[in-house]
Order: structure tokens, then sequence, then C-alpha cells
């Protein structure tokens, strides 16, 4: 029997059986056009956004699984650990170490263990193998890879049907990005049908992932990944309370898809909570007060962190407590990046006085400086000039919401 532990699953993939998931739209369309054309799609976002919840959906539901090399984190590694992952994801018997040898045998054609030489590591595949003989001595044949961009590794990949899923870029090396623009231009020039790479990374800047490169501009397709748009969200709540055979009123519908900020942890968070308590019910009915418990609860649980943070930054005296109101008007507004007249608007609507952009300039500052967090910061420009003026984000995506829930724990105080 499905219960709300096994459809809502806040902090985990959800690829299992039973497990609630919402079509990403145009995002995940333009995901699957991009591997099925034979591109490397570069998954970028904010933090929490589900980049790899969809990469990961739709390996499961369009590939072998068994196929699949996923490198969970990028961090602290070289290409060596990649390409001994994949080597031994095919059956390969890896040594970490570096060999250059020769091994002698008899004439024939035979199934058996080989020494495949890499200046790296050494890695002993079970396959077959050719095997000549000369006069009075006998040696084995062996292809040699002298770097990760040899194309025998491209090879391997490519005849196993391998899946590459390399996550967490934004931690990786800048070593391994060096070496990572060389693999990929490899993979480019081997012309590969089944075997597939994919990226993903945390920013709002795919160039500060992987880097700019005319030998792989044209193998990679961008994919900016944004918070989930209502559309999504709803399909989220509506899947998951249906198969619960759950019951929720509009109210708290539209309260779950609205103070998520749409992200998808946080929404399955909450629905987990309210569902559970719904799901004991005769009949099985959510109501909005389900959902105030649940904002109650998540927002008690992080206390310790973001709490913290935001009473740090709104600590200040006079009655229109002006980082306050701007926090708040930044958690309100859908958009990821916020100009000054969309802040100025709500908090004029807040306070029911006008509001001039002058008068918000100086608390909008120092909410960018170390001393009260900082917890908002510029956009910087593409290629590195400098910020896009008129324009800020949170740090922490997760802040967001937690003010938005913040002020609706207020409200129902």
């Amino acid at each position: 029997m499905l219960t709300p532990g096994k459809v809502f699953r806040p902090g985990k993939l959800p690829i299992n059986p039973g497990n609630v998931y919402a079509n990403r739209g145009g995002s995940e369309h333009e995901f699957k056009k991009s591997l099925s054309r034979g591109f490397i799609p570069l998954v970028f976002g904010e933090y929490g956004v589900g980049k790899t919840s969809m990469a990961r959906h739709i390996v499961k539901s369009f590939y072998d699984e068994n196929k699949l090399v996923n490198v969970e984190s990028v961090a602290d590694k070289d290409m060596s650990d990649i390409i001994t992952q994949c080597l031994e994801k095919v059956g390969y018997s890896v040594e970490r170490k570096k060999t250059e040898n020769k091994s002698k045998t008899k004439s024939l054609e035979q199934g058996g263990e080989a020494s495949a030489g890499i200046n790296w590591l050494k890695a002993k595949l079970f396959s077959k193998r050719a095997i000549s003989s000369a006069e009075g001595e006998t040696v084995e044949s062996e292809f040699f890879v002298s770097s990760p961009t040899d194309s025998k590794i491209i090879e391997v990949c490519e005849k196993n049907e391998i899946i590459l899923l390399l996550d967490e870029l934004h931690r990786a090396t800048d070593s391994f990005l060096e070496d990572l623009v060389k693999f990929i231009k490899a993979y480019g020039n081997s012309n590969c049908d089944r075997f597939k790479i994919i990226l993903l990374g945390t920013s709002s800047d795919p160039s500060k992932l992987v880097q700019k490169d005319p030998g792989i501009d044209r193998l990679i397709e961008d994919l900016h990944l944004k918070s989930m748009d209502d559309k999504e969200r709803r399909e989220l709540v509506s899947f998951g309370m249906s198969d619960l055979a759950i019951d929720i009123s509009d109210p708290a519908l539209r309260k779950l898809v609205s103070v998520c900020v749409g992200s998808p942890n946080i929404l399955q968070y909450l629905c987990l909570e309210s569902s559970e308590v719904a799901f004991e019910r005769e009949p099985r009915k959510l109501e909005i007060s389900d959902v105030d418990d649940a904002i109650e609860e998540y927002v008690k649980k992080r206390e310790s962190r973001l709490y913290r943070t935001y009473m740090k930054a709104i600590e200040n005296q006079g009655s229109k407590r002006y980082r306050k109101q701007i926090l708040r008007a930044m958690s309100e507004i859908e958009d990821e990046y916020v100009t000054m007249e969309q802040i100025r608007e709500k908090v004029e609507s807040y306070l029911d006085v006008e509001v001039r952009a002058q008068d918000l300039s100086g608390a909008l500052r120092k909410l960018k400086e170390t001393v009260y967090g900082p917890v908002l910061r510029d956009i910087d420009k593409n290629d590195g000039s400098g910020i896009i003026q008129n324009y800020t984000t949170f740090i922490d995506p997760a802040l967001k919401a937690f003010i938005r829930m913040q002020v609706l724990r207020e409200e129902i105080s």
C-alpha cells in the first residue's frame, strides 16, 4: 500500500516506484531532445531547483540504469577517477598505479584476462583478446591508453552504451575542468551514438561550470532549469494526493503551491507533513490548517540556521524596518532576479505610504554586506566584466522560501 512516506520524498531522488514526480515542462523536453540528438546537456541553475532529480528521472525512464555511471560530485576528483568508474562499470578491474608492462603467452585467440596499460592506472579486462607469436618468444597484444582523452576510452564507453552523469561541476577543480574540456573534444571527434554525457552544476552562469572553448561549444547545449512554475507545483501536489486517495481543499492546494517558492524539496516536505495527518482521517481530507501546521514544523526545524540568518539581517530600529520589508518583498516576488522597482512597489504596499528607491537603497546595500549575512547579492555579467545593474537575488535560495513561510507563520500567530 502506498503511504505518504513512499509518495513524497523530500531530500531524496524521486526515481523509485510510487514516488511522485512532476514533469518539468519545456526544460524536460529540451533535455530529452539534446540527448537524442547526440549533444551534451549542461543543466545549470540555483540550489534546490531539481536538476539532479530531473536528470536521474529521465535516465531511469529512457535508458538502462545498469549503464549509468553516476558521479554524484566531482569535488576533489580528477579525470582518472571518472575513467576508473567507467571501466569498473563494464567489468574492468582497475589498479590505481602507473604501469608499462608486457606479458608473454601462447599464440592463439581465446577468452580470458588481458592487461591494458594506462599512464596513471592499470586496467585488467575480461574479454576476448588477440595474441600473436614469434619464434622463441610470444608477446600478448594490448591496447595502451596514454591519456584520458585516448580514443580507446571513448570506444569502450560507446561499445558498452555508457551514460556518464557528472554532478556538482561548481565544485570541480580547475585542473579537472581543463581535462574535461579535452575529454569532451575527444568525445566529439569519436562521433558517438550510444555513449551519452550529462553535466550538472549549481550556477546562474554555465560558463563557470564548463570552460568556453570553440572545440566543445558545438557539442554542449546549455539548459537553465529554473524553479518549478505554478503548473508543475500543482501537478506534484495533485498527483501525489490523488495517489494517496487524499482529497485536498482548494485553499490548502493554493497555499502549498505558493509558499514553496518553486523548490521541489520544500514542496515535498510540506506535502509529506500535511498528508501524514490527512492520511489517518476518515474520510481523507487535507485542509489549510494542516498546511499551516506543516509550515510551522518546517520553520522550527530550520531555525538553527535560516532563522538566525534572517533575524540577524532584519535586526534594526524604526517603524518601517526597511531591511525586513525588503527581504519580505524579495521572498514574495516570483522572479529569481529582482529589480529595485519591484521591491519598491512591494514595500510601498506593505507600509501603505509612499516609498522612494533612495529610501531603500541603503538598506538593500547593507543586506549585501558581511555584517548582515550577507543574504543578498548582485548578479554578475556572464563575461565577468562586472555586475548587471539594478538586479538582486538571494545568496541561498532556501532563505527565500523560509522568509515567505516565516511571514505566513507570523500572520497565523
